[in-house]
């Protein structure tokens, strides 16, 4: 069986996120699918202890929720950009389902049939919010390097603790002082 609704969309990142405030200002009718356990999966699973934005806080403009804090020339922690997504859900109550797989999207006649692992939609407009890194890429390069040369993607990596004696090459340059585990004010600052 079929459950009718108006929109089905695929992913709980900040796109889907921003698209169902929309909706939700609107009041039509949507679910938003989310394959992981919680909202803004990218967030909380593929970033390293230390990350921080490398934007300053008052460039935070989600739809409705402008950053508003007491500090917004600094850098959002890993911990408060996800604390702001789980609050984002919260504040405006948003139909987001999490541990939702999407099987397959089909059109139907002038509909799409929407197949997940809790259950089966049928709606007029479908949007595909799944993000743009859902698996790392890899430089062809990567394969000329002897194995006993350990490799992690920025996904992967978490902390330094288990590169002990090792050294750290970290790419693309806004990645390096964050994974590197530098402090906030040990960051060079750009102002102007």
């Amino acid at each position: 069986m079929l459950h009718k609704i108006d929109t089905v969309i695929v992913g709980g990142g900040q796109a889907g996120l921003a698209i169902s405030y929309y909706l939700t200002q609107e009041g039509r009718e949507h679910v938003a699918l989310e394959r992981a356990p919680a909202v803004a999966n990218a967030w909380r699973n593929q970033r390293w202890d230390s990350f921080t934005l490398v934007t300053s806080n008052f460039q935070v403009r989600m739809p409705g929720a402008e950053y508003s804090g007491n500090d917004p020339y600094g850098f959002m922690s890993l911990a408060e950009v996800v604390e702001y997504f789980d609050n984002y859900v919260e504040r405006f109550r948003l139909p987001v389902l999490c541990g939702v797989e999407v099987f397959s999207v089909e059109k139907v006649g002038d509909r799409y049939a929407v197949r997940t692992s809790e259950k089966n939609y049928e709606a007029e407009t479908v949007v595909i919010a799944t993000g743009l890194y859902q698996s790392p890429k890899i430089p062809p390069f990567s394969a000329e390097i002897p194995p006993s040369v350990l490799q992690l993607h920025s996904m992967e990596y978490k902390n330094p603790s288990p590169l002990a004696g090792s050294v750290l090459s970290p790419l693309p340059p806004y990645n390096h002082q964050s994974i590197a585990g530098c402090s906030r004010s040990e960051r060079p600052t750009r102002h102007g």
